[in-house]
């Protein structure tokens, strides 16, 4: 009798640790093969996507900048009794723009840069009076818009040096004018805030150049370049304001870029 029960007790054992132990195999198969099913999925994605070769690509792009420049003017007053002679001590500023483009391959390294351009040239002046603490200062910005159209050449694939030369037809939108006055009691005034619309030559043209770098990670890359800007049209009127005024400005472009 003992040993009928003995024998019950542990076939029972048995049992319970077979299925004990299968539950544990069981889930740990199941991981090794989920692992295995996700391995397979990802490495056929990989393969479906189209690797990166440069000999395919048009050697074209599209870029975004944003520009930074120090702007100045070349000022000289022809008028008859030197009414503008105040003008020769205003400063250059910074001022700054975006532009977007497209650079379209031609061939043997040279392609024609084409885009959209917003930016801005200004000068700046201050006058403090050496009898009192009053003072007084403004600061012009011409606001423009523009079509550069450059030629470029380029050498390397994924780091590039570039360089380029072209002509920009613009329009002179506005000028920001904003002065302030600090009075002899040393009180500051507001600052007063005018756009000028008229009084000015709308339409210009801007001569650039300059040097530049591309560096490609795959199908993007960063790109920055150093430019020299100069207007070749007077700002202003010469019947109505008897100046000359040509704007100038040494630009830093930096963006991104976009290869096919």
């Amino acid at each position: 009798m003992y040993s009928f029960i003995f024998s019950v007790v542990m076939l029972q054992s048995v049992h319970l640790s077979a299925q004990i132990s299968g539950s544990e195999v069981k889930p740990e198969k199941e991981k090794k093969e989920s692992v295995k099913v996700e391995k397979e999925k990802k490495d056929e994605f990989q393969r479906r996507l189209p690797p990166f070769q440069y000999d395919s690509l048009s050697g074209s792009s599209y870029y975004f900048t944003a520009l930074g420049q120090y702007s100045y003017r070349y000022f000289k007053d022809n008028s008859v009794y030197n009414i503008h002679e105040k003008l020769n001590d205003q400063k250059g500023m910074i001022t700054g723009g975006v532009s977007i483009g497209t650079v379209l391959n031609l061939g043997s390294n040279f392609s024609i840069d084409a885009g959209l351009s917003y930016f801005s040239n200004g000068e700046t002046y201050s006058y403090e009076d050496p009898l009192t603490d009053s003072s007084y200062q403004y600061s012009n910005v011409y606001v423009q818009a523009g079509i550069p159209l450059k030629l470029r050449y380029t050498y390397g694939k994924n780091f590039q040096v570039f360089g380029f030369a072209g002509a920009m037809p613009l329009n002179i939108l506005t000028i920001r004018k904003r002065s302030s006055y600090v009075t002899a009691e040393g009180v500051a005034t507001d600052e007063v805030f005018t756009k000028i619309t008229q009084g000015f030559t709308p339409f210009n043209v801007m001569l650039n150049g300059g040097i530049g770098l591309n560096y490609y990670v795959n199908y993007f890359g960063i790109t920055m370049n150093v430019e020299y800007r100069r207007h070749m049209g007077n700002t202003y009127s010469e019947d109505t304001f008897k100046r000359v005024h040509k704007m100038y400005g040494i630009g830093l472009n930096l963006g991104i870029t976009y290869r096919i």
